[in-house]
């Protein structure tokens, strides 16, 4: 093993970023002001203390993965900003924004949003009211009607909101996996049902399908979000492919094939037809016999279901 390879290695089991730690650290003070939040709020969120907040600020500190993701998902910025926009784990969103800078609005709007991402992945689009959304985001109905349209608008931002919650948890997590054995593992295990968040994200996916698959769904831009996921698996298996660890073969119709079989075991999970090690056996089952090349096993034999269970 390469000295590289053991750094990548050390890096991943602590799921620390390897970015600029100074450069990071400024940005998210600047994404922190524009909150508007206090870094104690934000310390209380991400699930550190304040002096070890201050400490990464400053550079003296490297942010984990799961700090990064609280602070994006609390700023309402991107992983992917808070990284200096140097990552290339992901592919590129169709219009890329970075973050809403003096945008007044962006804080009630993204507290809304959020609220409405909860209530429609726990009930459902139909059962969800206009009034169960602004008590849950503490404002009322007036108010979400100055912001949102009706509730397809909602479920709109709702859906907007779990797309930057799987390619953010994408971003903070794959950056500094360099093998892409371990990043497609990784990726896919990102990307699967079996965490809360994850869940809640199938969800509205689920929903959006379902919505999209009806005569005038307006649900036009997903289909450019669904592309850009195919797109980050396709360039991990064209990775793959270079450094002869993936099998020969056309990476485009890999993708598609990995991402279908990724859909539809997800959906049987989500709806109880399936549980989560026969998930985790089956998607494993396809890597090796379909992906992975004989002589280059995963990186680890143990516990594959584990692997691929573990919520990020």
């Amino acid at each position: 093993m390469t000295g590289r390879q053991t750094t990548d290695a050390r890096d991943l089991s602590r799921g620390m970023i390897g970015k600029g730690s100074e450069a990071t650290g400024l940005r998210v003070r600047d994404a922190i002001r524009r909150s508007g939040l206090k870094q104690r709020k934000i310390a209380s969120v991400i699930g550190i203390d304040e002096t070890k907040l201050s400490k990464a600020l400053s550079g003296r500190r490297r942010f984990t993965a799961d700090e990064l993701l609280g602070v994006a998902t609390a700023t309402g910025v991107t992983v992917r900003w808070l990284l200096g926009d140097e990552s290339q784990v992901s592919a590129l969103p169709p219009n890329s924004a970075a973050a809403a800078a003096g945008d007044d609005d962006a804080n009630p709007k993204r507290t809304i949003a959020e609220a409405a991402w909860t209530l429609f992945g726990r009930y459902g689009f139909d059962a969800v009211r206009i009034a169960d959304i602004a008590a849950a985001s503490g404002v009322s109905a007036p108010s979400i009607h100055y912001y949102f349209g009706n509730k397809s608008e909602l479920f709109d931002a709702a859906l907007d909101y779990s797309v930057k919650l799987a390619f953010d948890r994408q971003i903070a997590w794959l950056d500094d996996i360099a093998d892409p054995a371990q990043r497609l593992e990784r990726l896919l295990k990102l990307q699967s049902p079996l965490g809360r968040t994850e869940r809640g994200e199938w969800s509205i996916w689920l929903q959006t399908w379902s919505r999209m698959a009806l005569d005038g769904s307006t649900l036009s831009n997903y289909p450019l979000s669904y592309e850009r996921w195919s797109r980050t698996v396709q360039t991990t298996l064209e990775d793959g492919q270079r450094t002869g660890c993936f099998r020969a073969g056309d990476p485009r119709v890999m993708a598609d094939e990995l991402t279908s079989l990724l859909d539809g075991l997800g959906i049987k999970v989500l709806t109880g037809v399936m549980d989560a090690e026969i998930f985790s056996q089956r998607l494993r089952s396809y890597l090796d016999r379909a992906i992975m090349l004989p002589h280059n096993p995963p990186p680890s034999t143990a516990t594959s279901a584990d692997r691929l269970k573990e919520s990020s």
